[in-house]
């Protein structure tokens, strides 16, 4: 278990703010997968990155809270991140680790999730025996023979 949440949850809501352009900016993904919102085509990874992190962090700061005997008040994501690496130590120091582990399996993946949907993420897994792992480029759609694609 981490010592301190601080960096990662700064980390995360720096990414954050990036999601907003990169809904319309990133329309169409290198899968062809599009959605509908508002009318207009939107990257389906980034919208489901918003709507995971709207709902998930602020559950997920409302548990600890609870776990750990605070009161509770709904705040938007940006707050919770400020009060996480609080509420983890607080956690800690009372003696429950599965709680404090919850929080902080929560940022890797909710950090993971943004970078994924913004293109920043890297493979988890190695490109071979030793080697350190590829990055995920988005790819262009390969026109294999199509004379009017080119």
């Amino acid at each position: 278990m981490s010592e301190d949440l601080g960096p990662a949850c700064a980390e995360l809501a720096a990414l954050i703010p990036a999601l907003i352009p990169a809904l319309s900016r990133d329309g169409i993904p290198p899968d062809r997968r599009t959605a509908l919102s508002a009318g207009s085509a939107v990257n389906p990874d980034v919208l489901h990155a918003m709507t995971v992190l709207a709902a998930e962090i602020p559950a997920a700061c409302a548990a600890a809270c609870e776990v750990a005997g605070e009161p509770w008040q709904h705040h938007p994501s940006a707050i919770c991140l400020r009060a996480i690496p609080r509420l983890h130590h607080r956690l800690t120091a009372l003696g429950m680790p599965a709680a404090a582990s919850d929080l902080e399996a929560g940022i890797h993946h909710w950090t993971r999730m943004v970078k994924r949907a913004l293109a920043l993420r890297t493979a988890d897994l190695p490109a071979g025996p030793g080697l350190p792992p590829r990055p995920v480029t988005p790819t262009a759609p390969v026109s294999a023979g199509c004379p009017n694609c080119s």
